[in-house]
């Protein structure tokens, strides 16, 4: 049995337009509604009855509808799921000629909630909203016919998760947990820690800007503030930054710097500081520190919409902060992963910060994620990854 969620006609407007979301404000048989298990199959229809869209209902959170599909005759089972997966398999392997990417992208690859990255025969996935958590065994099912992984890690420990009322979970769902995970990124390797790592264990959205970080630094020293695991700091040591500092206030994520640094026989070019970037940045610049090549890649500032002011100062101090650091010719790449900031508003913020420092600089390029992260064409906040290159002129 399907049943109906009636939407009002702002609600069906947009959905027809593309749009994949329904909030309760738009619901108009609301009572009967928040009786519906969270993750329940629905169809989307007008007041009067009309067909607009199948998808699922969740009544705990605002956010309260995912859209799958605007087809009457379209079943969410197996099959569909399969073919879902299977298109962006297609996509990824066009590519990458190696199996380390996003696999699956949530909205903008047709699965609301879902994230998978692959790294080689390892897994991992995040279920992040109740629909799809009633689909899963579709998901692995799918996952094992078309790359029959050795492991599946299901990631599940996310805010997210909470908002749709599911619990909080990182287990093996599949398989053994290797002892060592190894991925390829611009020809570089690298070891990732996929259970106790941040998000999935590791940041596919930044290869493209990894590489081009690398490039600018070749033959230079580069400073790698909130490195993580240093994937711009070992990237660019492996491509030929003669020096790579990295600072981190995580001894895990700078231990696992170590560990990628000698990995790519680059460890006597490389020092690790840890310390609040905040403080350590000042320290350098207080000794005269100066670099060809700052990257700042903080973590979201941004989590929600009351922190956009407390969030663009922070960007502008780092951004203040960052200046003097530069080398004269210098340059400085600058990321935001705050999916509430866009372009211009990031670009501001970081600007203003450059300018109270004094510096003479030039924006020379603003990129995003790398294509395995699409954005979905009426979700901007899918296009979340925004990056500033700056040349100081100075």
């Amino acid at each position: 049995m399907t049943y109906s969620v009636r939407i009002d006609e702002r609600s069906v407007r947009r959905l027809r337009l593309g749009y994949p979301w329904v909030f309760r404000s738009e619901v108009i048989n609301a009572r009967e509604s928040e009786k519906l298990p969270p993750g329940q199959l629905v169809d989307f229809v007008r007041d009067k009855g009309d067909f607009v869209a199948r998808g699922f209902f969740n009544p705990k959170p605002q956010l309260v509808g995912r859209v799958m599909t605007m087809q009457l005759a379209q079943k969410i089972d197996e099959n569909f799921v399969f073919h879902l997966i299977d298109k962006a398999l297609e996509f990824r392997e066009k590519l990458y000629s190696q199996p380390f990417y996003r696999l699956i992208h949530a909205e903008s690859d047709g699965l609301p909630g879902l994230i998978i990255d692959r790294y080689g025969d390892v897994v991992v996935c995040q279920v992040n909203t109740a629909g799809m958590e009633a689909l899963y065994p579709h998901v692995e099912a799918a996952l094992k016919k078309l790359i029959r992984p050795r492991t599946i890690i299901l990631k599940n420990d996310t805010p997210a998760r909470e908002l749709e009322v599911l619990e909080q979970v990182v287990r093996v769902a599949h398989g053994d947990m290797p002892d060592s995970i190894q991925i390829i990124e611009n020809d570089t390797p690298f070891f990732v820690d996929l259970m106790e790592g941040q998000k999935t264990g590791w940041f596919f959205d930044q290869r493209e800007n990894r590489a081009w970080a690398a490039t600018l630094a070749r033959g230079g020293s580069l400073l790698d503030v909130f490195c993580h695991t240093g994937g711009f700091g070992v990237t660019a040591g492996r491509a030929g930054a003669e020096s790579v500092t990295f600072v981190d206030s995580s001894a895990a994520a700078l231990e696992m710097v170590k560990k990628n640094a000698a990995l790519n026989g680059i460890e006597k070019k490389c020092q690790a500081i840890e310390g609040k970037a905040f403080d350590v940045m000042e320290k350098l610049a207080a000794t005269g520190k100066k670099y060809d090549m700052v990257v700042v890649d903080p973590p979201a500032f941004i989590k929600s919409r009351k922190d956009m002011t407390s969030g663009m100062r922070g960007y502008a101090k780092l951004a203040r902060l960052a200046a003097p650091l530069a080398q004269k010719n210098g340059f400085l790449f600058f990321a935001s992963c705050s999916h509430h900031a866009d372009v211009a508003e990031l670009s501001k913020a970081v600007t203003e910060g450059l300018a109270k420092a004094g510096k003479a600089f030039q924006i020379i390029k603003i990129s995003g994620a790398a294509p395995d992260h699409p954005v979905h064409p009426q979700l901007p906040e899918t296009g979340y990854l925004k990056g500033l290159t700056f040349r100081f002129l100075d």
